[in-house]
Parts: structure tokens; sequence; C-alpha cells
């Protein structure tokens, strides 16, 4: 292999410690001046971006199982001869609560409640955000698990506001912080608690929506039951009423036969009403809470834009813009000249 040729020494440029000091005492005022100008241009435009506040709102998922701890509820129902078993239902992991606040029925949900606005006035989500968007129609609405429609405008929208209302779950602290940002601070308080409600809901009718339905089966069977029970009662009664001095076999297979009738329907409606107290502690002692922590509150200063950080990014751009036009220059009169 041939070695590489030497490099010309008129092709070599040295630049000393002392001419980048010498550069910058000489041009200093200029990048100062120009930083100074780019600054206050970044302030001014800053004043044209709509602001932005933010609502935040911290909550601590626990899944309790009773009033004082693990069993309680079952230990209450166990005195009273009631027995519900033990409590192996599923729960929907905290840090799953996230993906929950981001879905799309979520957002259709949203979409669909009237939200107040600092004015008092109460406004579509999709026409504030969008004055051109459509808000839903009814059919839209309904359309939660099902094939979800939409036009450009509304999923454009529903995108944004995936966006701006963000959920995040510390798993070191267990701690689940919604966060709404919006153009009005009443309104991005009013998502929050929104989003706050919308967990809710979702968490204890997936953990306990078999159960509440189960005890309201047992209601409208017991309901059901007590007439029947009722009835046999009345019916055995005004049957020894009008046989009250009847000695005769016939009347005394018919009384036995009501008899009998009273006391199975009085064992049915007892048993239901055992079922019931028991499925009604059962789903007492499956319901999640979400302790909130730190209630969203109307914020007074917006979150966006930072004025300071815009004067501070248009200042170092213009800063460096200059710099680089002076380096430029440079060069270029020394080529003139050389």
């Amino acid at each position: 292999m041939h070695p590489a040729p030497p490099i010309p020494q008129d092709d070599i440029v040295e630049v000393r410690l002392s001419d980048i000091f010498s550069f910058f005492r000489k041009y200093w005022l200029v990048l100062f001046l120009a930083g100074l100008l780019s600054g206050g241009v970044g302030y001014g435009l800053a004043w044209l971006v709509k602001p932005e506040f933010e609502s935040t709102a911290n909550i601590l998922p626990e899944y309790g199982t009773g009033i004082s701890g693990t069993g309680s509820l079952s230990d209450l129902a166990s005195l009273a001869g009631i027995s519900i078993g033990k409590n192996n239902s599923e729960a929907i992991r905290p840090d799953l609560y996230p993906s929950i606040l981001a879905s799309k029925p979520f957002v259709l949900k949203l979409f669909s409640t009237p939200l107040p606005l600092s004015n008092g006035k109460k406004v579509n989500l999709i026409s504030y955000l969008d004055e051109n968007a459509k808000p839903l129609t009814a059919q839209q609405i309904a359309q939660g698990d099902t094939l979800i429609v939409l036009s450009k405008e509304q999923e454009r929208i529903m995108k944004g506001v995936s966006k701006r209302i963000t959920a995040t779950f510390d798993k070191m602290t267990g701690v689940l912080t919604v966060k709404a940002v919006m153009p009005d601070p009443t309104l991005a308080a009013a998502c929050a608690t929104f989003s706050l409600s919308y967990l809710r809901s979702f968490v204890t009718e997936y953990r306990g929506g078999k159960k509440v339905e189960k005890v309201a089966f047992l209601q409208k069977q017991m309901a059901e039951a007590k007439g029947k029970y009722r009835n046999a009662e009345m019916t055995l009664n005004a049957y020894r009423d009008r046989n009250r001095n009847a000695y005769t076999n016939v009347a005394k297979v018919e009384e036995q036969r009501l008899q009998g009738d009273f006391l199975q329907a009085q064992s049915l409606y007892g048993e239901l009403a055992r079922q019931l107290e028991a499925a009604r502690l059962l789903a007492l002692e499956d319901t999640p809470v979400l302790k909130v922590l730190d209630p969203p509150m109307v914020p007074n200063i917006r979150s966006s834009p930072k004025r300071s950080l815009y004067a501070l990014g248009f200042a170092i751009f213009g800063g460096f813009v200059t710099l680089l036009f002076l380096l430029f220059r440079k060069e270029k009169i020394q080529e003139r000249f050389s």
C-alpha cells in the first residue's frame, strides 16, 4: 500500500484559543443585540399563541374487600348465618387505567356530554375545539362497542383529545395521575372530573357487573316469592276460617295441602332472602374504590405557552444564526484579500 500523500501546509487552518477570544471580543455586542432582538420577537410571538390550562388529579386505586379489611363482610355474613364464599373475582390492574382513558368509547362519551366553561355556558367539546366540526349524532353516540364511524374532522379531534387528556400510573407509589389540558381553565377541570367519574364507573361495572345483575335478579325472584308466600298464607287462613268446625277427612286433607303450599312458599321466600343478602354483601365487598388524593382544580395560571422559553429559544437561535453569518462573512473577506 502506498502511503497517503501529505496534506499541503497551505490547506491547514490553525485556530488558536486566542483567536476565538478575539473574535467574541470583537463581535460580542453584535451577538448580544441579535440574541436580544430575536428573544423579543419570540416573546412577542408567544402572545399570539392560544393559552392552554392544565388540571390534574391524583387518585389511589384500592381494591378493598370490605369496610375494615379483607374478609370483614364475609365474617359479618357468617355471624348472620349467611355464607358468601370466597372472593375470587378478577380486577383490572391499575397500570391499565391509562388505556381506559385512551379508549374511543371514553372519548365518545366525553363528546356526548355538555361541559362547562369559565363564563358559565356549557358547550359540546367537538364544536368548541373546532367550529367547523359537527357534533356527534345519536347514532354515533350509541356506537360505543360496535363499529365506530366518524367524519374526518371528528376523527382528528378525537386524536387530539386523546393527547389532551392523559393518565400515567406510577408503579413505585401506586398513584394514578390524570391530566387534562384545555384552552379554558374550567373546561380543563371539568374534563379531569369527568375522566375520574368514567374511570370509576368503568372499573365498577367491569368488576361487579355480574354481581349487580345477580342482585337485581334475586330481587325480582324474591318479590314474586313474597307474593306467593302471602297468597298461600291468606288462602290457608281463609280456609281454616271457613272450616273451623269441620271434622271430615276431606277437609283435613285439603288443609294439609294448603299448609304444605304455605310452608313451601315460606321456605322459598326465606331462602331467596338469604341469597339476596349474600349477593348484596358480596357486591359491596367486591366494589373497587378509587381514593382521590388530589382532586381536580380550576387552574388560574396557564400551562402554555411558556413565554420565557419562547424568548430564550429565539434568542439562542438568533445568536447562533448571527454567529454563522459572521463566520461566513469573515471567511469570505479573508478569501478576497488572500
